[in-house]
């Protein structure tokens, strides 16, 4: 059972990030900003309940999400990310892999809404990126936390990031899509990721 050091949202985007995967080893990269959102969306909804038992955490002071354009969005999902970004926990870099329309979407809509003050020369275009932890900083503060899960928390965080790292972003879309239709009311996307048109 957990000690109680798990006690708020940062803690779990810090797990997700840290949690093995698909390969089964710590600080697997997870790409793209939309793939984290619908992650922690999810996770929010599927297993949080099983996850949380002997944390601080509750669905109340987990990540808030809305109905969005794309789907399920929570600006405090970028928010910490560049908080950790920018006191050396988590590193980005470029991916080859191409982006989707709704992530540039999603990016530009964060960004539009930030209280923050960042330098517009490095927003200035949407590129896909691969998140991980730093080494050694962010790896070894997420490990403290990572110590402090049982056995069953370790085995569902793993199971969790490798099915959403395996699944292309657009099949994730598709599930969350069919599965949470009160999150996608205002989609401009719907029918295209529900193959309706």
């Amino acid at each position: 059972m957990a000690s109680g050091r798990i006690d708020n949202r940062k803690d779990i985007l810090l797990l997700m990030l840290y949690s093995p995967g698909k390969e089964e080893s710590v600080n697997e990269p997870i790409i793209g900003r939309t793939r984290l959102v619908k992650m922690v969306f999810l996770f929010k909804q599927e297993a949080l309940e099983h996850f949380r038992q002997g944390t601080a955490i509750t669905p109340e002071n987990f990540y808030v999400f809305f109905p969005w354009d794309f789907g399920p969005f929570s600006s405090q999902v970028y928010d910490d990310l560049t908080f950790f970004m920018l006191r050396g926990f988590v590193e980005s870099s470029d991916s080859a892999e191409e982006s989707l329309p709704e992530s540039e979407e999603e990016w530009a809509h964060w960004r539009s809404m930030s209280e923050e003050v960042y330098d517009q020369q490095d927003f200035e275009q949407y590129q896909e990126e691969i998140l991980r932890l730093t080494e050694p900083k962010g790896v070894e503060f997420a490990n403290a936390l990572y110590d402090t899960l049982s056995g069953a928390q370790r085995r569902l965080l793993k199971e969790f990031k490798a099915r959403m790292s395996s699944a292309p972003l657009r099949a994730i879309l598709r599930y969350v899509y069919r599965n949470y239709p009160d999150m996608t009311p205002k989609s401009k996307i719907k029918e295209e990721v529900l193959g309706t048109r």
